[in-house]
């Protein structure tokens, strides 16, 4: 019976891949703008980031810092819902600094990725949608004109890779007249520039850097040219990979932030000249084990029935579709209660959602312990906390926030905090830096963790969505930076 339900979600998921679904064409207009329904984006995506116009103040630092992070196989993925890739454990580290000096009962700053295409990652820093880029983007004359990059976190090589069984190109004059494999939007086609007489030839639409050099593993009759970095990361898993030539000189690889933030520039490349130093091959080897077995760009519309995500998510969009809720807010949730692990308990939280049955009676589910019930139970309640929340006075970001803490904490204690904090003279109606403060003087610092985590990954999941939308050819490779 368990095994004919997973064919009929698996069926659904196709049906669902992406956004769009045949059920969201039944919600009207209205419903359908809601905060975290089917139609909606996370309000982070369209509206401005803490730190907005002004630049980073280490005295007194904002609650967040918006990340545009490069979607890539190397740079940041997805495995059973989790984020991971180098630039993931690279950030993970600076964000542990910029918070060794923030004041005792001040709240950890925390950085909120949002994946965005490697080719859109510069202007859309530009466009204010994110306060740091990161993306293994390699430093030219282009883009500094364009953004105002960090010290380089990395000198990295572009090489020939060849399969061992070819003929060995031992430097770059014999690879003259040769063929290389190239990945769209990869910075290899740039540097190729300079060697007219090496012939490139792109690769498949959709094709990844990453994915050519799972091919070459296999086939000597291929060849590209890489980074290094990358070739070494993916080493393991593709052991049959030599570099053979190299190209002269080295090229930087740094993070980027807006040319009117030298504040923040300065915290970064502190960062980067003190603890950070080394965090690339830190972060490779941390990265090693995640790595993909296709190299594909992972997001949560494309994993496989294998990878948790990937196993839920049409279950996941079917019970999001009857409620017009964001499957990907769901996901989210079920991430951080139980790692997409259902854990079953006859009294207490339960399943997938570890949701009370005493809560899932009250949203009229009978059976909180499967797996399908345990997520409707849990999608009526976010329904109904929406709805609690949905005020002219409260903003999307807030009403969000305020569903999130309701979920875990319950929505009588969320609505005390609310008039606790208007006792104080705060806003009841913004949850940052307001109901925020009264939540960790009363309940402490595990309320406001949980609601970062759960938008961390709402919002990475939402990121990497839009991504997925874009067509197979106008995806860009790592390590691809335009140079205008």
């Amino acid at each position: 019976m368990n095994q004919a339900k997973s064919l009929i979600y698996l069926l659904l998921f196709v049906l669902f891949l992406g956004n769009g679904s045949a059920f969201a064409a039944n919600h009207s207009p209205k419903r359908a703008r809601a905060v975290a329904s089917q139609k909606s984006e996370h309000p982070a995506l369209s509206s401005q980031t803490e730190l907005g116009d002004q630049d980073y103040d280490p005295a007194n630092p904002p609650r967040q810092l918006r990340v545009l992070v490069a979607l890539g196989p190397s740079t940041f993925f997805f495995q059973n819902g989790r984020p991971h890739g180098v630039e993931y454990a690279m950030l993970l580290e600076l964000e542990k600094f910029l918070n060794r000096s923030k004041a005792k009962n001040a709240p950890s700053l925390k950085l909120m990725f949002v994946p965005v295409d490697s080719g859109e990652i510069i202007p859309s820093l530009r466009a204010g949608k994110g306060d740091i880029a990161a993306g293994l983007m390699p430093v030219n004359e282009g883009a500094k004109q364009l953004v105002a990059f960090t010290q380089p976190y990395l000198r990295d090589q572009w090489c020939v890779v060849q399969n061992p069984d070819a003929e060995a190109i031992s430097n770059i004059s014999a690879a003259e007249g040769k063929t290389l494999s190239i990945a769209n939007g990869s910075y290899a086609r740039r540097l190729l520039l300079d060697y007219p007489k090496i012939v490139s030839r792109d690769a498949a639409a959709g094709t990844t850097a990453e994915a050519l050099l799972g091919t070459i593993q296999g086939d000597d009759s291929v060849a590209t040219l890489s980074s290094r970095y990358v070739t070494d990361l993916w080493s393991k898993k593709y052991p049959r990979l030599h570099s053979n030539a190299c190209l002269e000189p080295s090229v930087d690889v740094a993070w980027a932030v807006d040319q009117s933030k030298p504040q923040l520039l300065a915290e970064l490349n502190r960062f980067i000249s003190g603890p950070g130093a080394g965090m690339a091959q830190r972060a490779l080897k941390l990265t090693q084990r995640f790595l993909s077995s296709d190299a594909r760009i992972s997001n949560p519309n494309q994993l496989s029935a294998v990878d948790k995500l990937g196993f839920f998510a049409p279950m996941f969009q079917l019970v999001a579709s009857a409620n017009n809720m964001d499957w990907m807010l769901l996901a989210a949730i079920g991430q951080r209660e139980s790692t997409l692990h259902p854990v079953i308990r006859k009294n207490g939280p339960t399943g997938i959602m570890q949701i009370n049955p005493s809560t899932a009676r009250k949203m009229g589910v009978t059976n909180p312990h499967d797996n399908e019930q345990n997520v409707t139970a849990a999608a009526r309640y976010l329904a109904y906390l929406r709805d609690m929340f949905k005020s002219p006075g409260i903003e999307p970001d807030d009403q969000l926030a305020f569903m999130i803490a309701a979920y875990n904490a319950g929505e009588g204690r969320i609505q005390q905090l609310r008039r606790k904090a208007q006792a104080q003279g705060l806003d009841p109606n913004r949850w940052e830096g307001n109901v925020e403060k009264v939540a960790k003087q009363t309940v402490g610092n595990r309320l406001l963790d949980y609601v970062t985590t759960v938008n961390r990954y709402y919002l990475a999941y939402q990121g990497a969505s839009r991504v997925a939308s874009m067509p197979a050819a106008d995806t860009a490779s790592t390590a691809a930076v335009a140079d205008k």
